[in-house]
């Protein structure tokens, strides 16, 4: 910047100073240009620019001819290929299966199908398997008590243009009119390839018959607490051997069962037939009680079948499948049973005990009731014939009938419209100690009253209602106690008496005795005060018999016990152990518990309920063993 600002100030010096001469620079002039310009128009100017543009369209297209021409020498390439290699493509689609067999049959009929299997490729197919899948419940043409769900055989190879034919055979269970699909699989595999290739074919069959028939007869129409019984009727149709069949039924809401015959396999439901011969029959009698109000309608479903393999109380397969519908019907006069107070359908009383029984009627008509008659009807085995008493009726012994009637209660001599009255009677068991043991013991009550009524062309008609009620006596589950010093399995010690601050070792025995219905989950409970010791020695070996130290508790888990156990030698369950007693100075002169109150209880499998009893405490008194010394049971000093 100083620079340039130096020049100037020398060039302004030199310009304004006296006597100074500049040298002036020769001045050059432009060349000048000469342009050709055209004063006219000449047409073929645009010649070179159209000559131009075909040359571009020219080699364009010859592009376009060029890439065509290698287009369609790749497509003759590949065209060729194919055609050559034709041969050696295979499709699913040319293996074909053929099935040949009857489009209907009858249930528990064998089933034959006649399979063809051609290979219609150019080339083999190899490792090839026929499978055939059965609907559920077929069963082997050969062992009828087999299933059949699926089926494999070997085809192996098959050459092009090969047909291999088999026979299958098998027998369909099913229901009535029902469709069963077959499905028929060929697995192969290719040479080149790890993979497995299949075709399937469905055959579709129906079974116009079902292998059993099942036939139901009950009331269409019934009293709410009546008993109702149903015959059934179980009939093959099958020219083979039907193997483990069942019969199943759904009861409906306030069904009360009662009994059967033959006796239910499973629970109350469930009847195991066993194996039915072609043309052979089952029948059972169902009994049991309908509770419900007017015009209520009850369904039962009957269902029967083969049971499954893995569960014999499950149907496996169901043939057939049949309803009964009953309707509830108000009574002309109504009628209702209280069995020491409790009006369900059934009662459970323990053997022996008595029973009182309230009659009510009641008069549900807008007329009149005249000459009505109640009879009671009271049967079972283990009915006490001898207990039987009626309070203003006749007790007909020789057919254990009651009788109430106007001669006897003259409330029925005219019942009026809405009108109630009751009738009394009193009745009991045969206990376990008359020596009568019943299995599965139970009574019933059947009741009927009937009068007349004039209806509204003064014609007198006679009406009727019945009633019925089931009694089931709950088993005698008895535990027996003892305490022993030279009985039993294990040899005692210390002194007898007791001595203060001596042990003495003491055998604690239980006995279960059960009289007439099995009973399960049964367990015995009791507890040792804290100055007794558990020693640890039970006997048998096999009973589960465990003591906790944590508030001294003794616990037998004896399982299910049958019916009449401990009675007449059979079966009886007992077990012992052992205990050790350590006396104080305060106990001198007296006899301590060995063992506090003992508790059993169990599931009564016959009537459903849970029955208990107990034992007092046991002391040093041992008054069940023989040997025992009379003054053997105070402590001494």
């Amino acid at each position: 910047m100083s620079k340039n600002r130096s020049g100037i100030e020398e060039m302004r010096r030199r310009l304004y100073a006296r006597g100074e001469k500049l040298s002036l620079s020769k001045r050059r002039n432009l060349r000048a240009l000469e342009y050709d310009a055209k004063s006219g128009w000449k047409g073929n100017g645009n010649k070179t620019f159209t000559e131009n543009s075909k040359k571009t369209r020219k080699s364009f297209l010859s592009t376009l001819l060029f890439l065509s021409f290698i287009f369609f020498i790749i497509a003759l390439g590949f065209s060729s290929y194919f055609i050559i290699n034709k041969s050696n493509i295979i499709s699913s689609q040319n293996i074909d299966i053929k099935i040949e067999g009857p489009a209907s049959i009858r249930g528990g009929e064998e089933l034959s199908l006649q399979i063809a299997i051609a290979n219609k490729n150019n080339v083999s197919i190899k490792f090839a398997d026929m499978i055939i899948e059965y609907p559920d419940g077929t069963r082997s043409a050969a062992d009828i008590s087999a299933e059949l769900p699926r089926f494999r055989e070997t085809l192996g190879m098959l050459a092009p243009g090969e047909i291999k034919q088999k026979t299958v055979k098998a027998i369909l269970l099913g229901s009535e009119n029902t469709q069963q699909d077959i499905k028929v699989t060929i697995e192969y595999r290719i040479d080149g390839s790890r993979s497995i290739f299949f075709t399937e074919r469905v055959y579709k069959v129906t079974i116009t018959s079902s292998p059993l028939s099942l036939l139901v007869s009950a009331l269409d129409e019934i009293t709410s607490g009546q008993q109702v019984e149903f015959n059934i009727e179980i009939i093959s149709n099958s020219n083979t051997l039907i193997k483990d069949a069942v019969l199943s039924v759904e009861y409906p809401f306030g069904f009360k069962f009662i009994s059967s015959s033959p006796e239910a396999s499973f629970t109350d439901n469930v009847w195991s037939l066993g194996d039915i011969q072609p043309e052979g029959k089952r029948n059972i009698k169902l009994r049991g009680i309908i509770v419900g109000e007017d015009e209520e309608e009850r369904v039962f479903r009957f269902l029967s079948g083969v049971a499954r393999e893995d569960d014999e109380k499950e149907l496996g397969v169901t043939f057939i499948t049949s309803m009964k519908s009953i309707v509830i019907k108000k009574p002309f006069v109504g009628i209702d049973i209280a069995l020491n107070g409790d009006r369900a359908p059934e009662y459970i009383s323990a053997a022996g005990d008595k029973i009182r029984a309230d009659i009510i009627w009641t008069n549900n008509m807008p007329i009149k009731v005249s000459d009505a008659e109640i009879e009671v009807k009271l049967s079972g085995t283990a009915l006490d014939k001898f207990s039987i008493s009626a309070d203003g009726g006749f007790y007909r012994s020789i057919d254990n009938t009651i009788i109430f009637s106007g001669e006897t209660n003259s409330d029925l001599i005219s019942i009026n419209p809405g009108e109630s009255g009751r009738a009394t009677f009193s009745f009991a068991s045969l206990g376990a100690s008359s020596g009568n043991i019943f299995k599965n013991p139970e009574m019933f009550i059947d009741i009927n009253i009937k009068g007349n009524r004039i209806s509204e062309g003064q014609v007198s008609q006679k009406i009727n209602s019945t009633l019925s009620r089931v009694v089931k006596l709950s088993s005698d589950l008895i535990l027996t106690s003892r305490a022993v010093y030279f009985a039993g399995p294990f040899a005692n010690t210390g002194a007898i008496p007791p001595k203060a601050e001596s042990e003495t070792t003491y055998t604690i025995i239980w006995t279960i005795t059960n009289s007439s219905n099995i009973v399960d989950n049964i367990l015995v409970t009791a507890t040792l005060p804290s100055y007794i010791r558990w020693t640890g020695q039970t006997s048998p070996s096999d009973e589960s018999i465990i003591f906790n130290p944590i508030g001294g508790k003794i616990v037998w888990d004896v399982g299910t016990v049958k019916p009449r156990s401990g009675i007449l030698s059979e079966g009886q369950r007992e077990v012992a152990f052992q205990v050790s007693f350590l006396p104080s100075i305060g106990q001198i002169n007296s006899s301590p518990i060995l063992v506090n109150e003992q508790e059993i209880i169990g599931l009564d499998r016959f009537t459903d309920k849970e029955i208990s009893g107990g034992k007092k405490a046991l002391t040093t008194q041992l008054s069940t063993d023989p040997s025992f010394p009379k003054d053997g049971a105070n402590v001494a000093e």
